[in-house]
């Protein structure tokens, strides 16, 4: 039967992969994730070229477990198509093949693998192809017969903070991708960020605060916390209710991690009397910016 049919490639084969999908028997030579029609072979592919759609998650990680972003380039990524292969690949008695870029349309073979049945898979947060943020799905997967190369231990320690320049203010949206610009809206944000932080200078002045996570491949930062009111401040480009939202989410997220004695959301404009009850409701304030520069703060 089809289902049968013998891998031929070894690990660390290089093959042009317009001849690897004849050899397979079919697949999308495009794309991250294909399975050929005939086999119960998933082929996984892995390229630097992706951060520039949000896959900036890939990589081994000192967890043992090589990090994959799913696939889908616009909007939430969902477990549809190849992204359901993968989870459940173990249920339907496929076989994981995973790939790297060498250079255009030229890849190598790096072996078999499966999910990690007790944490198969974790969200992220990435910019789509249209700089839009959105949830990504990053898989753990485990080597089979690939050889994993040798990394420090994960730590199994609680997560660590440390204070961090505000000129560092890009660092968590370009750490994994060097090459690409701001969006329009990531601009507005910083320019924000900037005018209130001259606003403080007098009172203290402000920092950032970098968060590591033990699991995470990544740090995560803080858009300012404010030093004269030992102050956790989230800022949007936009007061519009999904960005405050947003920041409302992300305010929470980092406020367990990080030493406050009060949080706020920082907006370009007034949000409204129902968003500033939203954000008062969890005694988060409410700054915001008016006409000609002066800032207005919203206390729960």
């Amino acid at each position: 039967m089809a289902w049968d049919m013998v891998w031929n490639i070894q690990i660390g084969e290089v093959v042009v992969r317009r001849e690897l999908h004849q050899r397979v028997g079919g697949g999308s030579g495009q794309g991250g994730i294909t399975r050929p029609a005939k086999r119960a072979d998933v082929l996984l592919f892995s390229s630097p070229a992706g951060a520039r759609y949000g896959y900036d998650f890939d990589g081994w990680k000192p967890d043992g477990a090589f990090h994959y972003t799913g696939e889908g380039q616009v909007g939430d990524q969902t477990f549809v198509r190849g992204n359901a292969a993968v989870r459940d690949h173990l249920d339907r008695g496929l076989r994981l093949r995973f790939f790297d870029q060498v250079k255009r349309s030229v890849v190598r073979y790096l072996g078999e693998f499966r999910v990690d049945p007790e944490l198969p898979w974790y969200a992220e947060e990435a910019r789509d192809r249209l700089g839009d943020l959105r949830k990504v799905i990053v898989f753990r997967l485990l080597p089979v017969d690939a050889k994993a190369p040798k990394l420090g231990k994960a730590s199994s320690g609680k997560p660590t903070v440390r204070d961090v320049p505000m000129e560092a203010h890009v660092a968590e949206t370009f750490q994994m991708e060097p090459k690409r610009e701001p969006t329009t809206a990531e601009r507005r944000e910083a320019d924000l960020v900037d005018r209130y932080v001259a606003a403080l200078v007098a009172e203290g002045g402000a920092i950032r605060k970098e968060i590591k996570l033990p699991d995470l491949g990544r740090a995560l930062y803080t858009d300012l916390f404010d030093k004269g009111r030992a102050e956790l401040v989230e800022a949007k480009s936009s007061a519009a209710r999904h960005h405050v939202r947003l920041a409302l989410g992300q305010l929470l997220d980092y406020a367990r991690y990080v030493d406050h004695k009060s949080r706020a959301v920082l907006l370009p404009s007034y949000p409204g009397s129902d968003l500033v009850e939203l954000l008062h409701s969890v005694n988060v304030a409410c700054i915001y910016e008016q006409e000609g520069g002066a800032f207005v703060r919203l206390d729960p």
